[in-house]
């Protein structure tokens, strides 16, 4: 068990009993989306490295990033355009995005379909869904113009020739 983990599916358990008791509450969903959203923000605190495309590893390597498969696997969202991060010009011009293989909205979704909401049903979804991956801006505008934020699964991605170490290879 992975304690902060143990702590989010904690701290959802009220939130999604408070959704199921009033379905039409816009604002509590918008926070639900947004806690996961942070909680997706810290691989290193979690201990579950970021997964990272064979393209962006390529580019690490060709951009001459020290290190980039640790990179690749820790550099949270805030340090890619850092010295120590991904050492991007900046996020919008930049090569790298970080993308959820499992999008917020989709897990919030699976969320709200729990029948009994206990804490360990909270965090079997969590865990099983903070997948995360660094890819390339060109990769992410591929998937985008196919599959916004539905399910991203192995096959969709491979057929897509974006091949993501720890989910399609």
């Amino acid at each position: 068990m992975i304690p902060k983990i143990q702590l989010y599916a904690k701290s959802l358990k009220p939130l999604l009993e408070w959704v199921i008791a009033n379905p039409n509450d816009k604002d509590i969903k918008y926070t639900i989306n947004r806690l996961l959203r942070y909680y997706t923000s810290s691989p290193r605190e979690l201990g579950i490295p970021y997964l990272y495309s064979e393209a962006a590893l390529t580019e690490a390597k060709k951009l001459g990033i020290p290190d980039p498969i640790e990179r690749l696997s820790w550099t949270t969202w805030k340090e890619q355009c850092h010295k120590r991060g991904l050492q991007d010009e900046n996020r919008v011009n930049g090569v790298f995005h970080l993308e959820h293989i499992t999008p917020v909205s989709q897990i919030a979704k699976e969320l709200s379909t729990l029948i009994e909401i206990t804490e360990d049903a909270i965090y079997s979804i969590l865990l099983s869904n903070f997948k995360i991956a660094w890819i390339l801006k060109s990769e992410q505008k591929i998937l985008d113009s196919i599959n916004r934020s539905g399910i991203r699964i192995p096959t969709l991605l491979t057929n897509l020739n974006i091949i993501i170490k720890g989910f399609n290879n």
